[in-house]
């Protein structure tokens, strides 16, 4: 078939409505199958499903013509199309129908050649085979390449599979062996092409299967050849997406950090052979462009793995480069370092491991030394810098992730003046930003920011897995699931799919009660029947509605059920030890958990949040119930979310987070389509505020309604000009105002104007003393700031220009310099600091007084009741600086809270006080270390360095609530209790910075017998987890010496030790050699069925010689 000729069918069958509207019912009626809906609630479909598999198989036909024409754009479109028709008539499990089986098959095959892995491997997975060249496909599109390669050398070794046998014994039944061997073998050529690059092995597949297929063609059998021909278009699929093609085209695949990686992945447990489209698409922008670049695509569609290749590229260019990746929040910082880790480690690049909020100390340094590959927060990040321009220099690569997070939110503005800041070094040191978000309609502004080009933007809609999204409507007697639909015709809905039920009256209880009867019953009561489906994620706005929702879902599980088990048990002791120690025996965030029902929000301790997130991507909870602060920042594994409300905190959720937590539905080799509710409570409602509530809801699940990423700092400028204006302030005057430091005269709220302006500050100082060697001159500004994001942005508003943004830089830089001063050595004090420039002021007036205490201090025993007088003594100092006070809660108890959160105590006991959480979390975890490395830092640059250290170690020891830094060093190491921590500490000499956390990590490793006889059960429990989660999967073999095997080399350089049927054999890749090994001298068995392993003829030394290809295997 010509291409004109495929093109012309293609375009009938698109533009034929009739067809179109066909598809769209048995899309809506796929919906109905899934969610188990009764066929007396399906409306008046008029779809036969006989006509719909011969427009499926059209759609399929023209596909493998696209494709066979390296059209692969049209052929995916095509093939999954055709696959998709045959999903929805044959592929639900509530269903039989015709040729279930064969059609679902070809479906799945369909959907692999389109490169939609995921969709295959789900559909598959459905199925029970029936013959064997179905079982064996299946066991290839489910990616259980172990399972396939032992049934194929049962074939292999079965006589009557053999050559010789089938020619003597050629029979029609026998025909049928034909067509099972050489697919059996072709499939081996697939997975021995995925694990070691060879790319012969395709080409000995293609050649049998096209000899193969020309056979089923002469015998008229369509089933056979279907398969045959999908098969072979795989092949040609692999030159696109595998990743020995893939990361051929930009790298030498046999060069060390290359193979490595790819080794890493192919070898892992479940398997990475190729890449999504939206990754491999993505990275000619990624790798070839030395300007940076913005990549906008969907949650699931792989932006990490993006970002793993990128860091590769960037080694393999610069080896002693160090990579930055900035990740939001703590917990994902923490998640994508575990992530990179398990890949990097394998090839000796390290990962930095670095905890804590905004301060950067010797500990800090020493393992930053040590990495290659950074993962920090904006606040982290910031304070290592200041602190450290030596690292500052090496920098050639910063990874931004969710990127979006851009706006008026005060940490917002603070991290974009930082990324203006860092901008200047990395380009000073030829690096580049790669920024990653799944949510970014605006990234041609951020390219131009990053990058100084629009060009540098890779977007994408695609994504793994569908989305379904709909409104879950509450009447006050049933749930109605509204979904919405490609049928114009008619509704996809599921009416009644929750009915209220009359509960048994209680003694003495005279008024009928029902459930669900409110609205949080019937969100809790659709999630657990969505359950079926996979895990449900419930966003609430507020703190307390968390555990309200829990409480009514624990209702919904019945007593005959099942209870919840745990699939990784050191992840829910770790789980549980922290929650008893932070809240006690009786917490409900244990309670709920134990259900399977996971409970998250902004209260949770960092010791426990650590462990519950690591819980949630191991398990597969019945329910997640969670705020934004979980649903933004954790990669999540859920199949549905429900939003129970569109408000956080009384105030609209944005489109933007709205569509950042819904991304989370739907997840990749799991789920065909992840399913999208929005809650809607009509309920004595008259009928103009329903509608009007509905129509708020269709306006946020219109993606293209998404909020832009948009610059805090321009919205800043806007607001202290519009401020001016409401008080006759023209923008010239509210220029010279600015420059002459005359802030009160621009607003009675002096506060808040210097508030704002303190946002920007010190990173506009730090600026400016990079640009300035010598001397105070703002020339740079113009060339400097006509590439920042408010200076792009502003085009965009009639109330301010570029240029008055460059007008109010310059003020602000001439307002600073006369407040700190001219000279560099003050600028550069400031800007170490890492303080907002009023705070640092505040603080430089009372510093004096500060170095005081502190060498009062250190001539002192040193004792830790010493070491909290320290600190009440410093606090006092400072407490009416504006950043010590900005987030303080007093509490009557505020010195027993002190006491025993540096004594190690645990949070249990602490919480009891009044505000102790909100004081623990936010000002001792967060706000006071900050200010104690500022201080270390003046005091350094006066040349106090006993005086700098103390209070550097008192800032670490304040961060983490511990008595001393070798409890620091232990709890750092992986013992994430403070008590055990403390506990196991005193079994050690004292120290301070001379050990590394690594050395204290690898002795309770090596010695974890010894040191659990020393401590209490907990403490042993916690010793048990961290060698738990320490602990590498290897596998460990013997390694098999050296041998000499007959003539075998002459017909093959390459053996694989096998089982086969309890017997040992040696067998070649391509099956020229299959050799049954009675007695030997030499063991094989502790090597055979292992991927990876081979026997490599030396022609030098004339020996086999046993070669590793996986990096998970070690020879002992």
């Amino acid at each position: 078939m010509n291409i004109e000729h495929v093109e012309k069918s293609y375009q009938e069958l698109e533009s034929d409505s009739t067809l179109q509207n066909l598809i769209a019912q048995a899309n809506a009626r796929y919906i109905l199958y899934n969610t188990e809906e009764s066929k007396e609630n399906f409306p008046r479909y008029t779809i036969k499903d006989e006509q719909l598999n011969i427009l499926a198989f059209k759609y399929l036909n023209i596909g493998c013509n696209y494709f066979s024409e390296h059209n692969y754009l049209k052929a995916s479109h095509s093939l999954e199309k055709g696959a998709l028709i045959l999903e929805y008539i044959h592929g639900s499990i509530h269903i039989q129908t015709k040729n279930k089986k064969l059609f679902c098959l070809i479906s799945a095959l369909s959907y692999y050649v389109c490169f939609q892995y995921s969709k295959a491997f789900i559909l598959i997975g459905k199925l029970e085979s029936d013959t064997m060249i179905s079982s064996l496909v299946s066991l290839f599109l489910n990616r259980k390449f172990d399972q396939l390669l032992s049934e194929i050398d049962k074939l292999i070794t079965n006589s009557s599979y053999g050559d010789e046998y089938l020619a003597e014994h050629f029979e029609e039944d026998n025909a049928t062996k034909i067509y099972e061997i050489i697919i059996a073998k072709s499939l081996n050529y697939y997975v021995q092409f995925y694990q070691t690059g060879n790319k012969d092995f395709l080409e000995i597949a293609k050649k049998d299967l096209v000899n193969l297929q020309e056979v089923a063609a002469m015998r008229g059998e369509p089933d056979v050849w279907w398969v045959i021909r999908l098969l072979l278009l795989i092949i040609d699929g692999f030159k696109e997406s595998s990743l020995w093609y893939v990361l051929g085209n930009y790298f030498n695949t046999e060069d060390k950090l290359p193979l490595k990686y790819i080794q890493s992945l192919v070898y892992k447990n479940g398997s990475i052979t190729e890449l999504f489209l939206t990754q491999r698409n993505s990275l000619p922008k990624v790798l070839n462009n030395k300007q940076g670049s913005i990549v906008s695509i969907p949650t699931s569609s792989g932006k990490t793995r993006i970002g793993e290749i990128a860091i590769l590229n960037c080694l393999l260019n610069e080896p002693k480069a160090k990579i930055l990746f900035i990740a939001p929040y703590r917990s994902l910082a923490y998640e994508i370092e575990n992530s990179f880790d398990e890949i990097f480690s394998n090839l000796d690049v390290s990962v930095s491991h670095l905890y804590g909020g905004s301060l950067f100390s010797k500990l800090d340094e020493r393992i930053i030394d040590e990495s290659s590959v950074i993962v920090a927060t904006p606040e982290k990040a910031k304070a290592l810098f200041r602190s450290n321009e030596d690292i500052l220099s090496c920098i050639k690569l910063v990874i931004i992730d969710e990127g979006h997070l851009l706006g008026t939110d005060k940490r917002l503005i603070v991290n974009e003046m930082f990324y203006e800041e860092l901008k200047y070094h990395v380009k000073a040191n030829g690096g580049r930003f790669l920024l990653l978000s799944a949510v970014l309609p605006n990234a041609e502004d951020l390219s131009e920011w990053l990058t100084d080009s629009t060009d540098n933007v890779y977007k994408e809609n695609w994504r793994p897995s569908d989305e379904r999204i709909g409104i879950m409507e509450w009447n006050g007697v049933s749930v109605n699931l509204n979904w919405k639909s490609t049928d114009a015709e008619r509704n996809s809905f599921n009416p009644n799919f929750i009915m209220r039920q009359k509960l048994p009256k209680k003694p003495k209880e005279r008024i009928m009660h029902y459930f669900p009867e409110n609205k949080n019953q019937a969100i809790a009561s659709t999630a657990y029947k969505l359950r079926k489906f996979g895990p449900v994620l419930i966003f609430v706005g507020i703190k307390k509605s968390v555990f309200a929702i829990a409480r009514e879902y624990e209702k919904c599980i019945q007593p005959e059920e099942q209870k919840f088990r745990f699939r990784n048990k050191a992840n829910w002791r770790a789980f549980k030890l922290a929650c008893i120690e932070s809240y006690g025996e009786d917490t409900e965030w244990v309670k709920f958990a134990k259900q399977g029902i996971f409970c998250h929000n902004a209260d949770l301790i960092s010791d426990v949040r650590i462990p519950l997130e690591r819980l949630m991507r191991s398990e597969k909870p019945r329910v997640i119930i969670a705020t934004s602060t979980l649903g933004q920042g954790v990669n999540l594994g859920v199949s549905t979310v429900i939003f129970s409300t569109l408000y956080q905190s009384g105030n609209p959720i944005t489109k933007r987070d709205f569509w950042n937590i819904a991304g989370r539905a739907g997840r990749a080799f799991v789920d065909h389509e992840g399913k999208i509710l929005v809650a809607h409570d009509i309920t004595k409602k008259d009928e103009n505020k329903i509608n009007w509530e509905r129509k708020m809801i269709s306006a946020y699940l219109n993606k293209s309604n998404i909020d832009r990423a948009e610059s805090g700092c321009l919205e800043l400028i806007r607001t202290l000009k519009t401020v001016a204006q409401l008080n006759g302030i023209a923008f010239d005057n509210l220029i010279n105002l600015l420059a002459e430091n005359r802030i009160n005269e621009i607003d009675e709220s002096l506060d808040e104007v210097n508030d704002l302006l303190d946002l920007i500050d010190d990173g506009l100082l730090s600026l400016h003393n990079s640009n300035n060697f010598e001397g105070n001159t703002l020339e740079w500004i113009d060339s400097y700031f006509t590439k920042s994001l408010a200076y792009i942005q502003a085009q965009y508003y009639e109330d301010i220009t570029g240029d008055e943004v460059l007008d109010f830089i310059k003020a602000r830089i001439k307002g600073i310099t006369k407040k700190v001063g001219i000279e560099k050595s003050i600028w550069e004090s400031i800007v170490s600091s890492g303080i907002p420039i009023n705070s640092d002021l505040q603080i430089d007036e009372k510093l004096s007084e500060i170095i005081s205490i502190v060498q009062s201090y250190i001539v002192s025993d040193k004792t830790l009741e010493e070491r909290i007088s320290l600190l009440e003594n410093i606090e006092d100092v400072i407490r009416d600086v504006n950043i010590y006070k900005e987030k303080f809660e007093d509490s009557v108890d505020i010195k027993e809270i002190r006491k025993k959160w540096l004594s190690g105590i645990s949070m249990s006991d602490i919480v009891q006080h009044e505000n102790a959480v909100n004081i623990v979390t936010q000002h001792y975890s967060f706000n006071m270390p900050w200010v104690l490395n500022g201080i270390s830092k003046k005091m350094k640059k006066q040349n106090l360095i006993e005086e700098a250290d103390t209070i550097e170690e008192l800032a670490i020891l304040v961060e983490l609530g511990l008595p001393n830094i070798k409890s620091v060093k232990i709890y750092q190491a992986g013992i994430r209790s403070r008590i055990s921590a403390y506990e196991i500490a005193n079994l050690y000499d004292d120290d301070l910075w001379e050990k590394s956390i690594r050395t204290y990590k690898q002795d309770l490793i090596d010695h974890a017998d010894y040191y659990k006889n020393q401590v209490s059960e907990n403490a042993a429990l916690w010793i048990d987890l961290l060698v738990r989660f320490s602990k590498r999967k290897f596998i460990k073999i013997k390694k098999v010496p050296n041998f000499r095997y007959g003539k075998v080399h002459k017909r093959t350089k390459r053996l694989m030790a096998r089982i086969i049927n309890d017997k040992q054999y040696l067998v070649s890749p391509n099956f020229s050699v299959i050799n049954e090994i009675g007695e030997s001298d030499i063991d094989f068995s502790k090597v055979s069925n292992i991927n990876g392993i081979y026997f490599d003829y030396d022609e030098d030394d004339k020996l086999w010689k046993i070669t590793c290809m996986n990096p998970y295997v070690v020879f002992t």
